[in-house]
């Protein structure tokens, strides 16, 4: 079975605005293609891909070049895998990732979905969902078309069907993140988030001729194909979508390069090998008696004969191949608890989710629907690829302190969520008056108010569509694994110095770009509102010493690694000064010991008053709760 790949979805999907606003279709993505293979040069890896520099990427697609690495970065940060840098070398060429052409033109694929048009097409007729397993899984085996033009059983319809109304009183993606996160109703999230997985599964297949057009590098099979359409190999290059349109050509190694969309899954929760980063970027293709082993070529059976071997195979093959191999898509019934989250049938990819009980070596932790309350991930809960997501919690601290590849938190309210360090990407989204203080290659937030980022990032954080009110700061704590999780994250705290350099797409009303200074809903925290976060653990616990093998054992993080600037180090001294002054001048008042003691009740009256109306009091309890193993 394969999987539809979240990451491009939900990580890459960039501004309309920003990027290719007049690209309402996959059709009009072209003539971009057709550019970038003019411009085309076989990579330095790996001599059977054609990659381009980011600065021909710019020329191709229309825009700035500074927008362009914005683009591309981004492109990279959901890719299978990253691509090394050019090494710097005496031969003229930029130091910078290639940009390999068939990854670039799928990415730019996905960005349709985005688009208005995309979307309400296929709700309007269902179109490529009664091609899915997941489909015929849920409408059932002996499932038909309804009289009455609905489509099958209720779900979405496969014959002009429209595609049904979220159930009354589901709560609404629309409004404040706030009504989202208090009204929000488990159940229907978990129906409208797997709707959405259907609606992407079915857009793949809907397009996947046109998506099959983009791939195709050899410009002689493109001039050969500008037929008449519909059989073998006729039909123009970029078709309109799976059930007409253009048929194209593909060869193995084509097929192969839609590992940027689908990974491999396999029933007894292993990883398919083509998602491994090893084979992502390894230039050799392993044969066996002929036969591409571990590729997803391979997997289709359609390229084993002496044929198909160096040969080509229809688009629209390769197309119900993956319709059929879809792997179903599943919910669990209980948002409420870690274990309660979405997942896939295979558990075999990091599109699906395990419980933090369940095997670390990769997947997707959930934590959701966390109201009042604490939740702690350690190292022995994740192993390095895993990723993690922090979903709609209310007035909650949440700590992640493991490596993971990719992080999500969305619709939090009143929350602070520690993660230790991302190797990918995190992002934050529909979120009110949310702390995060992470440390990752990149940082993304979208649609987010009030909300407080305190990073050591490698990239310049984005801030996309309309965010208000947000504060971008430096990071302000530590944990005695931190530097070792760093590592494990290929990441250095003296290159995550950008925090303070967003970039701020979208939020301009009519597109405005406002990439070259702070704005549109974003800026710096005042120095002297900059305060350090404790994190409350101490000593390494045996799961984390257990998956740290093989590494040397670093000493324990005992500050915050990461650069804080001067300004707000002064800031820090202040306020450490001003409370040694107010420590002096009770110790040198002379009171007597009355008075004393009646001054020392006073203090702690009013702490434990804060403590009670901050809600720390709770969190004190949860923590010595966590201490003694207890579920809080």
């Amino acid at each position: 079975m394969i999987a539809l790949r979240r990451e491009p979805f939900d990580f890459g999907i960039l501004p309309a605005s920003f990027l290719l606003p007049r690209a309402e279709s996959v059709a009009a993505l072209a003539p971009i293609r057709r550019r970038l293979l003019q411009c085309a040069h076989p990579s330095r890896h790996d001599p059977t891909k054609l990659v381009v520099s980011v600065t021909d990427a710019a020329q191709c697609m229309g825009i700035a070049p500074q927008h362009a690495e914005h683009v591309i970065d981004t492109m990279h940060a959901v890719a299978p895998a990253e691509p090394a840098p050019h090494p710097a070398e005496d031969d003229g060429l930029p130091n910078e990732p290639e940009v390999r052409v068939q990854h670039l033109v799928q990415f730019l694929f996905v960005q349709t979905f985005a688009r208005p048009h995309a979307q309400s097409s296929l709700r309007e007729n269902g179109s490529g969902l009664e091609l899915t397993h997941g489909f015929h899984a849920e409408s059932g085996a002996g499932g038909g078309r309804d009289e009455t033009g609905g489509g099958i059983n209720g779900t979405l319809g496969t014959h002009g069907g429209a595609y049904p109304s979220p159930p009354r009183g589901a709560s609404s993606p629309h409004g404040s993140p706030a009504k989202r996160a208090r009204s929000a109703d488990g159940g229907a999230r978990i129906e409208r988030d797997r709707r959405e997985d259907q609606l992407r599964e079915a857009f793949a297949v809907h397009h996947f001729n046109a998506l099959a057009g983009l791939l195709v590098e050899d410009e002689s099979r493109t001039n050969n194909a500008d037929g008449g359409g519909g059989g073998g190999g006729g039909g123009s290059i970029v078709g309109l979508g799976g059930h007409g349109g253009g048929v194209v050509q593909l060869t193995a190694s084509e097929v192969d390069a839609l590992d940027f969309m689908f990974r491999e899954v396999r029933p007894d929760g292993e990883r398919g090998s083509i998602d491994d980063a090893a084979d992502a970027v390894d230039a050799a293709v392993a044969t066996d008696g002929g036969r591409r082993v571990g590729r997803l070529s391979a997997s289709t059976g359609l390229f084993e004969d002496e044929s198909g071997r160096d040969g080509l195979v229809p688009s629209t093959a390769v197309r119900d191949w993956i319709a059929r191999a879809l792997a179903p898509v599943e919910r669990s019934s209980d948002p409420g608890s870690p274990g309660g989250s979405p997942h896939r049938s295979t558990g075999g990819s990091s599109s699906g989710t395990h419980a933090p009980s369940g095997d670390p070596g990769f997947g997707t932790i959930e934590i959701g629907g966390l109201h009042r309350g604490t939740r702690v991930v350690r190292e022995g809960d994740a192993g390095s690829s895993s990723s993690v997501a922090v979903r709609n919690c209310v007035d909650s601290v949440v700590y992640l302190l493991a490596p993971f590849q990719y992080a999500t938190v969305a619709n939090c309210v009143d929350c602070v969520v520690v993660v230790g360090a991302c190797a990918r990407a995190l992002r934050a989204e529909q979120c009110e008056r949310l702390t995060v203080i992470a440390a990752s290659k990149r940082f993304i937030a979208k649609m987010c108010h009030e909300c407080a980022f305190h990073l050591g990032v490698e990239r310049r954080p984005a801030f996309l569509g309309e965010n208000r009110g947000c504060h971008v700061a430096p990071y302000n704590t530590f944990y005695e694994q931190l530097e070792r999780h760093l590592e494990s994250a290929g990441l250095e705290a003296g290159r995550c110095a950008r925090w303070d350099s967003p970039v701020v797409l979208g939020g301009g009303g009519g597109g405005e770009d406002l990439t070259d200074r702070l704005g549109g809903g974003v800026d710096k925290l005042p120095a002297e509102k900059f305060s350090p976060f404790i994190v409350p653990f101490r000593r390494q616990t045996p799961n984390a010493s257990s998956s740290a093998g093989g590494q040397g054992q670093r000493p324990p993080t005992q500050a915050n690694p990461f650069a804080v600037p001067p300004e707000y180090v002064r800031a820090l001294d202040a306020k450490v000064k001003a409370v040694a002054s107010l420590r002096s001048a009770l110790r040198d008042a002379g009171l007597d010991e009355r008075s004393r003691r009646e001054l020392q009740a006073t203090i702690q009256a009013f702490f434990k008053e804060w403590l009670m109306t901050s809600g720390s009091m709770r969190q004190v309890y949860d923590l010595a709760r966590i201490e003694r193993g207890e579920e809080c």
